[in-house]
């Protein structure tokens, strides 16, 4: 055991006193919450400023009601100054198309009578691959249709407001006969970052593991440390070590979710809450723990067995691809996680460190399916471990030798 606390105590000190290890620390948060936050932030700064368009009707009150559902902000970003025609003629809407194409005009709505009951309403402008603003305008000329009908018939425009009014659908789960909370957004998206944290920090320390093993194989280090320790102290000190790593930017990570939600709550009553528990982050130490356990002595088995970087890479797509497979469910998974491919897949041991997790997070599974779950992980880990120390106990000290599968199972029943 001294050895290896030693081999752990210099693993992971190795990695947390690299630069590396605080920039992937601060950065990698960042990363996974721009992947999320930035694309519909970019979307929405195009939104803003000034546009000038026309709406062409030959109905004037459908027209100012058009004009009354565009100038409501709350539905755009983009202020709009609208100019009403009447002149519905093919000359105007030739001239209306090279104001457009001369600046004068950003766009123009047909809106006729004839678009209007063919539900076909066109708007032209120069760009139209603004698919937020087009889904807008879409929204807004077919509310504005839709009083203007109600009022034709009779209906009051506060009741045309009443029966238009949105419909907020409170999502409740229940368990155990009982009621337990609303499930918001925020918490829905706080599931899928916290798999993919848990999907990059297996990968990354798993591949570290690897690295790690190889390049002391590599430089021959490996022949001076194995005249102190065996192959099994000197695997079993690198996983653990490695592992206590990675654990140690999860708790940073955590704490830092729980830091700023706690801070933001506090500062706004209305701020979102990131539905990170202690609970959460207690499913998430087992999990990754089992998980990393599992990946971390393919990993280092694939280490052994390789005599290059560029070998390593050819043989790793073989030990990622199960990890990969659940990134491709997790979508699916936390829409839908009792479905039977959601629950089938989720006893898979290779899938569930990730897939039973998000189940354990969004909707909790019952118990028997959890404890299966673990119990099958387990006994995988332990034969993977197992069959993987023995690769590494003779691949560690063979140099210059592809492998292959044949050989592989030599060294198997060698050790």
């Amino acid at each position: 055991m001294r050895n290896i606390g030693l081999i752990l105590r210099r693993e992971y000190l190795e990695r947390v006193r690299t630069k590396s290890f605080l920039i992937s620390t601060i950065l990698l948060p960042l990363f996974m919450f721009g992947m999320i936050f930035l694309p519909s932030k970019l979307a929405m700064m195009n939104s803003g400023g000034t546009k000038h368009i026309a709406v062409v009707s030959n109905d004037p009150e459908i027209a100012n009601s058009v004009i009354s559902q565009l100038h409501d902000g709350t539905r755009f970003g983009t202020k709009y100054n609208v100019d009403l025609v009447t002149d519905t003629s093919e000359e105007e809407r030739a001239k209306l198309r090279d104001q457009v194409s001369s600046g004068q005009l950003d766009g123009f709505i047909w809106l006729t009578n004839d678009a209007i009951a063919a539900r076909d309403v066109t708007y032209g402008e120069r760009e139209t691959s603004d698919f937020t603003e087009n889904a807008g305008l879409q929204s807004a000329i077919t509310d504005a249709i839709v009083k203007h009908e109600l009022a034709s018939r009779g209906v009051g425009s506060s009741d045309v407001d009443a029966i238009l009014k949105e419909v907020h659908v409170n999502t409740v789960p229940i368990q155990k006969g009982k009621e337990s909370g609303s499930v918001s957004g925020m918490e829905w998206l706080s599931s899928f970052l916290l798999a993919m944290m848990l999907y990059l920090t297996l990968i990354v320390y798993g591949m570290s593991v690897m690295r790690s093993v190889l390049e002391e194989k590599t430089s021959r280090v490996m022949e001076v440390m194995l005249a102190c320790v065996t192959p099994k102290q000197l695997m079993a000190g690198k996983i653990l070590g490695v592992g206590a790593a990675g654990l140690t930017q999860i708790a940073i990570w955590c704490g830092a979710a729980a830091i700023f939600g706690g801070g933001a709550a506090a500062a706004s009553g209305a701020a979102p809450k990131l539905g990170i528990s202690v609970m959460t982050i207690a499913a998430l130490v087992p999990f990754f723990l089992a998980g990393f356990l599992l990946y971390s002595g393919l990993y280092a088995a694939l280490g052994a067995m390789v005599n290059s970087e560029q070998e390593a890479q050819q043989w790793q797509f073989f030990v990622t691809m199960p990890l990969v497979v659940p990134v491709i469910m997790l979508t699916y998974v936390i829409r839908q996680p009792n479905a039977p491919v959601s629950m089938w897949m989720s006893l898979v041991p290779f899938f569930a460190p990730i897939l039973m997790y998000v189940r354990v997070l969004v909707e909790r599974p019952p118990v028997w399916q959890i404890a299966l779950s673990v119990g099958l992980l387990l006994a995988t880990m332990y034969g993977v471990l197992a069959l993987c120390s023995r690769i590494y106990r003779v691949g560690i000290l063979m140099y210059g030798k592809r492998p292959t599968l044949p050989e592989i199972v030599k060294w198997v029943r060698y050790s």
